[in-house]
C-alpha cells in the first residue's frame, strides 16, 4: 500500500480485525493483545478484541480511500461509479478519524504502527493495486480503458468490503466499547448496502 493519501494526512484512525499478515497471502488469527490497555489511559470496558479492531481496520479503510481516489482521477468514469467512490472516500475517511482519535487518546500508537503494515481480510495486493493504477493511467482518452478501469475497481472494491464486513463479526461480538462495536455495525450497514450497489453497476 502507498503512502497514506494526502486527504488522510490530518485525519485521525486506526483500524481492526480478527487476522492480519504481512504478506499477499490470506490473514492468519492473531493472538489477542495482551497488553490491552495496560496503559491506563483506555477505558475499563475496551478490551484486546476493541485495540485489535482499531489497528487492523484503519488501514483497510486508507486502501479504500486510495482506491477511491485512483478511481475519482479519471476522465470519464460514469456519474455512479463517481458518486459510490466518492461517498466511499468521505464515509471512510471520517470513520478512520474516529479511530484515530479513540487509539491516539487511549495511548495506542506502538500497536496502530505495528499492525499498519500488515494486510487485512479483503485489502489488495501490492500487484492488484498496482494493476488498478495502471489501468487509471493508460485510461486517458480511451473509452474502452476508463471502462476497464471502472469495472476493476468495482470488482475489487466489492472484495475489499466482503473482508472488512468479516473483520467487524469478531467486534460486534465480543468487542467491550459499545461505541466502536457501534461503529462496527454501521461498517456492516453501509458497506452491505454498496456491495448491493456494485451489484447492480456490474449488472450481476
Amino acid at each position: 500500500m502507498k503512502k497514506l493519501p494526502a486527504v488522510l494526512t490530518a485525519l485521525v484512525v486506526t483500524a481492526a480485525l480478527a487476522g492480519c499478515s504481512t504478506g499477499g497471502e490470506a490473514p492468519q488469527a492473531q493472538a489477542p493483545v495482551s497488553s490491552a490497555a495496560s496503559d491506563g489511559a483506555a477505558p475499563a470496558e475496551v478490551n484486546d478484541t476493541d485495540l485489535h479492531f482499531l489497528a487492523m481496520m484503519t488501514p483497510h479503510h486508507e486502501q479504500a480511500v486510495e482506491m477511491s481516489e485512483i478511481i475519482l482521477a479519471v476522465d470519464g468514469v460514469s456519474d455512479p461509479t463517481r458518486d459510490l467512490a466518492q461517498r466511499i472516500l468521505d464515509g471512510q475517511a471520517e470513520e478512520i478519524a474516529t479511530m484515530r482519535g479513540w487509539a491516539d487518546a487511549w495511548g495506542q500508537d506502538d500497536l496502530m504502527q505495528m499492525h499498519s503494515v500488515h494486510v487485512a481480510n479483503g485489502m489488495l495486493t501490492g500487484d492488484q493495486m498496482g494493476s488498478l493504477e495502471r489501468l487509471a493511467d493508460a485510461s486517458e482518452g480511451d473509452a474502452t480503458a476508463v471502462a476497464e478501469a471502472e469495472k476493476t475497481f468495482l470488482e475489487l472494491m466489492h472484495s475489499h468490503h466482503e473482508g472488512a464486513i468479516a473483520m467487524t463479526q469478531g467486534e460486534i461480538a465480543d468487542g467491550g466499547y459499545t461505541d466502536l462495536q457501534d461503529l462496527a455495525q454501521q461498517m456492516v450497514d453501509v458497506q452491505t448496502a454498496e456491495m448491493a450497489e456494485i451489484d447492480g453497476l456490474l449488472g450481476r
